[in-house]
């Protein structure tokens, strides 16, 4: 009887122990989650700034571009083409954004927020390679531009100088936000494949 007892008083104390760990698991797994899913938060609170950011680009430039078309006596056709430009990157930002359910991106499942993801990066990376020619255009167009108005050969060398600074400068304004931005869309990539 007694050593019933005492068998019975061990098995209490190891399911006493058992649950007390049991606990202790489940707590230690909510933890887990908070953490990962304030990482996720994080990652994708990035992702939707980068977008964010590029529309209120998008938006300034077109009041910027027609404020400095009229107050310089530049070409309307410039105004035009740099405002359709603009707009189509714009608008095509804001379908992909709702295409993609990008503000609601954490709602879904495991695999839907990787497709998600995946797509928009891959989105994101095809509007950069394709937003270089008209970048290119414009800026062949300003220094075309500014050259024709200018005859004194030394404003000249001072605008060819200034424009190379300022493109050098645009390129790795520009280039570092690609790689904030893909780099964002990969850290919340991997948060969802870990």
């Amino acid at each position: 009887m007694n050593m019933e007892r005492n068998i019975g008083e061990e098995l209490d104390a190891l399911k006493a122990d058992y649950n007390a760990f049991k606990a202790q698991v489940k707590q230690q797994e909510r933890l887990n989650e908070r953490f990962f899913k304030a990482a996720r938060h994080r990652s994708a609170q990035a992702v939707n700034k980068g977008i964010r950011n590029r529309m209120i680009v998008d938006v300034l430039t077109l009041p910027t571009i027609w404020i400095i078309c009229i107050t310089t006596h530049w070409p309307l056709l410039f105004g035009v083409l740099v405002s359709l430009w603009t707009i189509t990157d714009l608008a095509a930002t804001i379908w992909i954004n709702r295409k993609l359910g990008m503000d609601h991106l954490l709602d879904g499942d495991t695999r839907t927020v990787t497709h998600t993801i995946a797509s928009y990066r891959r989105f994101y990376r095809r509007a950069q390679a394709i937003s270089i020619i008209p970048c290119i255009a414009m800026i062949t167009y300003i220094f075309v531009e500014l050259l024709t108005r200018i005859n004194d050969s030394a404003n000249r060398d001072l605008i060819i100088a200034i424009g190379i600074a300022y493109t050098i400068i645009a390129v790795s304004i520009t280039w570092g936000q690609y790689r904030r931005h893909t780099k964002a869309c990969d850290d919340l990539l991997n948060e969802f494949e870990e």
